[in-house]
């Protein structure tokens, strides 16, 4: 019983261990901002709404984002009257309806964009007096963009925040900026990628995690599953084997 009890606790250890640490279901999701991709885009001059949605966040009160792509594959489209006025541009870029859900924003503001480098920087919104901010998932902002010629252009979240190098800024009503998870969008002119590693890693490991567990419960009932007591003709028959 003493090896039995051994390879049982050696089995449970394994399979924690290769269930839960390569995916980390166990880790509190961090809120998350993304931007939508486009794929499949051949069409020069066609123009596209690229939206950055905000999920698992509580309390947003102030957003502030940095953003670049490639230049001479696309650029933010210009001219409508109700976009980011700017240096005396009108972009075509529009506060979504997350905060303003709430109560009434500031509006967005915005410190530089360079459509020719391909830079925008401090794209952001807030509220203009003290409060709570909303809490869950919707849609911070909305882009327009013009497709300029075939290719692949990465659409990069990459600042502005100090705290968390590389990252956007997302603040609490109290004055806290919250770490975030970045999922940046792309516009290509081939279809989308068969598998994300991004996404699809945690899962596919913890998903074998599973598997592995439930092989090694198996294992476990077939190992300390009790013998059936055999029957007497069963008996005799054994007893007659020299």
């Amino acid at each position: 019983m003493g090896k039995k009890l051994l390879l049982f606790i050696v089995i449970i250890i394994t399979a924690i261990v290769v269930s839960i640490l390569p995916g980390e279901p166990w880790r509190p999701s961090l809120p998350k901002v993304s931007v939508t991709s486009l794929y499949n885009a051949t069409e020069p001059g066609t123009t596209f709404m690229v939206n950055i949605t905000v999920s698992n966040v509580t309390n947003l009160y102030l957003w502030v984002i940095n953003m670049s792509w490639d230049p001479t594959v696309i650029k933010i489209t210009t001219g409508d009257p109700a976009g980011l006025k700017k240096s005396g541009v009108y972009y075509n870029i529009y506060e979504g309806s997350f905060l303003k859900s709430l109560r009434s924003t500031r509006g967005l503001l915005v410190s530089k964009i360079n459509n020719t480098a391909g830079t925008m920087k401090s794209l952001s919104c807030a509220f203009p007096t003290p409060g709570d901010g909303p809490s869950g998932s919707g849609v911070i902002a909305s882009i327009n963009f013009t497709l300029l010629k075939k290719g692949t252009s990465k659409i990069d979240i990459n600042g502005p925040s100090a705290k968390n190098p590389g990252q956007c800024v997302l603040q609490n009503s109290g004055g806290t900026e919250m770490a975030v998870d970045i999922v940046d969008g792309v516009v290509s002119d081939g279809g989308p990628p068969f598998f994300s590693l991004q996404i699809g890693f945690g899962f596919i490991a913890t998903v074998t995690g599973i598997i592995v567990l439930i092989l090694e419960i198996a294992g476990l009932v077939i190992l300390f599953r009790r013998p059936e007591p055999l029957s007497e003709e069963d008996e005799e028959a054994f007893e007659g084997i020299p």
